[in-house]
């Protein structure tokens, strides 16, 4: 796989340019440049072992860190001396997700962890410098409330699609052919959505490539890319309203307004009928991490990742 298809597929999520010979657009910035890195695959993969390995030891001194780092976790910067993780996981499992890119020093995995008998998910990105750890960006997925991306709140299927990729482009000129198998998942599940009046579909969504989707001229791209097996990482803040689906509750992005609006009308409907408890709509942030596989000049997969934050958030990445 070529860098230059990769990168321009993470440009994608953010702005459709013509050549990749143009510049990044205004506020929008990228990890794709030249390094000096002496860490190669191997080097990586093994540091991600030693990261999980500290976290079930509960021994964040093991870790090769450089003099000073930069660390968050769930969007908040602390030691990792000062963080849950490393004070609550009891097992961890092989990352279900690996994307390296040897050329930055950068790294993504996603794997399940347990804590206190319950599983969750795990999701992280490194960067390595001198075979020094120089950033950890943590997240913890505990429950749907944490990525409120779990539902979408559609009534009909082929909107479904639409409403949950939270990708990142200002303009849909942009335009990817997508693999008749590409699977898509949210924190790790295939999602099935049942429909706000539960009249929806019980199979799976798949992947799409939507014309209207959520914006973030400042989003991070090119995390990420690993060359070798395709994948590309790129995050952005998307801001939306958690409404309430059902028994439930469904993070919906404000660049979705016939979805926002559908929801409205749903809701005043469950009053009118009595229905409830109902949770009341709130504003919130969507922190989104967004992994894309591409090989063969098709999109492969797609795993939406999201921790939702309060109105107005920012990240420290920026």
């Amino acid at each position: 796989m070529q860098l230059p298809s990769l990168l321009r597929l993470s440009l994608g999520l953010i702005v459709a340019l013509p050549t990749l010979g143009g510049a990044f657009p205004h506020g929008a910035t990228s990890e794709a440049k030249s390094t000096s890195n002496d860490c190669n695959r191997t080097c990586l993969s093994n540091i991600v072992e030693q990261f999980l390995d500290s976290v079930v030891k509960h021994d964040p001194f093991s870790l090769p860190l450089a003099s000073v780092y930069k660390a968050t976790e769930n969007s908040h910067a602390a030691a990792l001396t000062m963080m849950t993780l490393w004070r609550t996981v009891t097992k961890v499992t092989k990352p279900n997700l690996l994307a390296i890119d040897s050329k930055q020093g950068t790294v993504y995995f996603s794997l399940d962890i347990n804590e206190g008998g319950i599983t969750n998910i795990l999701r992280t990105r490194l960067k390595v410098v001198n075979r020094k750890i120089t950033e950890l960006e943590i997240f913890v997925n505990r429950y749907r409330g944490e990525h409120g991306f779990s539902f979408s709140a559609e009534e009909l299927p082929s909107n479904y699609a639409v409403l949950i990729e939270a990708l990142f482009a200002t303009s849909s000129d942009f335009g990817v052919a997508v693999s008749d198998t590409c699977q898509f998942t949210e924190i790790g599940w295939k999602v099935v959505d049942t429909g706000v009046y539960a009249n929806g579909t019980t199979d799976p969504l798949g992947c799409s490539w939507p014309d209207a989707h959520p914006t973030d001229d400042k989003a991070r791209v090119a995390l990420v890319i690993d060359e070798e097996l395709g994948f590309v990482v790129t995050s952005g803040m998307i801001p939306g309203i958690i409404y309430p689906y059902q028994n439930v509750s469904a993070f919906i992005p404000d660049a979705m307004p016939t979805a926002q609006e559908a929801q409205d009308v749903w809701y005043a409907y469950a009053q009118a009928q009595g229905e409830g408890p109902l949770v009341a709509p709130a504003a919130g942030m969507g922190e989104t991490l967004e992994v894309l596989q591409y090989y063969n000049d098709e999109l492969q997969a797609m795993q939406i990742n999201v921790y939702l934050n309060a109105p107005n958030a920012t990240s420290l990445w920026l």
